[in-house]
């Protein structure tokens, strides 16, 4: 797995636990959509209902938080 699958992950992964605390995923995301290549992701995330899922739902090959 790549590094980009990896940050993937993570940043789905911290995007779920901020969830119900939207000062903060707002703050998390917007630096996210700063670094090169993330602004799709935050894209998908920020338009979700509903908490994100497992990072396979976008496409991530990650396994590093499976289960989670």
């Amino acid at each position: 797995m790549d590094e980009s699958e990896r940050l993937k992950s993570l940043i789905i992964h911290a995007a779920q636990e901020l969830w119900e605390d939207k000062e903060a995923l707002g703050t998390f995301l917007g630096v996210v959509r700063r670094s090169e290549g993330f602004a799709g992701l935050v894209d998908q995330l920020e338009q979700s209902p509903v908490r994100p899922a497992n990072a396979t739902f976008y496409g991530v090959n990650s396994t590093e938080f499976a289960g989670s």
